[in-house]
């Protein structure tokens, strides 16, 4: 799990770590290991960030234009599919905190202890 970044990669390397972490998280959400996808995202939030300091000008050439695009549009794959996976557990997580905070009300209520 995870990569061997070089000690200071290329906006490139960033982008392709940022695209292997995203098949990692995709993977874990596929298989519904929700702590696995957590703990891969933490890597991937650290990587946006490097991205952010580093990409501050313009791809130099159009084959690294092309480059990032390609690139691009595999993360935003991934991030649509990890989001269909995701979104399904979110309700039925947000359902069950539900449930258990009408639950504690109606206790609340009518003086029952839990």
């Amino acid at each position: 799990m995870y990569s061997n970044m070089p000690a200071t990669p290329s906006v490139i390397q960033i982008y392709e770590e940022l695209v292997l972490l995203s098949e990692q998280m995709l993977e874990a959400a596929r298989h519904g290991n929700w702590d696995a996808m957590t703990e891969v995202q933490r890597v991937y939030v650290a990587q946006v960030e490097a991205l952010r300091g580093k990409d501050t000008h313009p791809p130099a050439t159009l084959q690294e234009r092309m480059q990032r695009q390609a690139l691009l549009a595999k993360l935003l794959a991934h991030d649509a599919a990890i989001r269909d996976l995701v979104m399904p557990q979110l309700q039925r997580l947000g359902e069950l905190l539900g449930n258990a905070r009408r639950r504690r009300d109606v206790n609340e209520a009518y003086g029952v202890s839990a």
